[in-house]
């Protein structure tokens, strides 16, 4: 066999194995669900972008998981609430990861009364809990495909209705300490009218107000006990 032969039967090899070791290092969905949710809560901001881009507005983004009471319309599934503001808006938001088809769905709700769950990320992980009857029927919904070390969802080219009559075609990719996101707004008539990316990098994780509480009165006690020692060996000079 010449030199030629192998070399093409060497690269026809490489492209016959490497897809299908690609594939088999995709971990299972279950674990696939598990970890996007997990990278997608936490406390996040653009300070980074906007420091490079003073043009981009400053976001802020508190996610934080929550439980569905009444009902069972999310079996299964990693639910997290959204709460971003900046200094123009406020959007809360309902984010439910689950298993789809070899892919991570992502259904996203509005909720019919926002505004008695903003702060939801304020309150300890077992009082996160959201009435059924609170989360909007229709969805938003994306396929989350996984790849190293991310994944990338998109809902192009059809994207999601608007209540004006546009639509919202949405990218996003999710990694360990951020989310890039792109919604794309088209008026009625097909105008684009935001096309701005945003690039949130995780600040801290969601802190449990017991925990704060906690380290909040370990600090009083030791700057308390450092008072008193102080006060102690005043008097005894005197």
């Amino acid at each position: 066999m010449n030199k030629f032969k192998v070399y093409s039967l060497t690269v026809l090899f490489s492209v016959l194995v490497f897809p299908s070791r690609a594939a088999a290092f995709a971990p299972p969905l279950a674990t696939q669900v598990k970890e996007v949710a997990q990278w997608f809560t936490g406390l996040f901001d653009n300070a980074q972008q906007v420091e490079n881009n003073p043009t981009v507005p400053l976001l802020t983004m508190s996610n934080c998981s929550v439980q569905v009471g009444d009902g069972n319309l999310f079996p299964n599934s990693q639910n997290v609430y959204l709460q971003q503001q900046s200094d123009v808006f406020e959007r809360i938001r309902f984010y439910s990861f689950s298993e789809g088809d070899s892919v991570v769905n992502l259904s996203i709700r509005s909720f019919v009364n926002s505004d008695m769950l903003s702060g939801l990320c304020n309150q300890p992980e077992q009082q996160r809990i959201i009435n059924i009857s609170n989360i909007d029927s229709i969805s938003c919904d994306l396929s989350l495909t996984w790849e190293q070390n991310r994944y990338i969802g998109t809902n192009a080219p059809n994207g999601c209705p608007t209540i004006t009559g546009g639509k919202v075609v949405s990218n996003v990719t999710f990694f360990n300490n951020g989310v890039n996101s792109l919604d794309q707004i088209f008026t009625a008539n097909g105008n684009l009218i935001v096309n701005t990316p945003i690039e949130f990098r995780r600040t801290a994780s969601i802190p449990e107000p017991g925990l704060l509480l906690g380290i909040l009165a370990l600090g009083i006690w030791g700057n308390a006990t450092a008072l008193s020692g102080k006060i102690k060996h005043q008097s005894t000079q005197k």
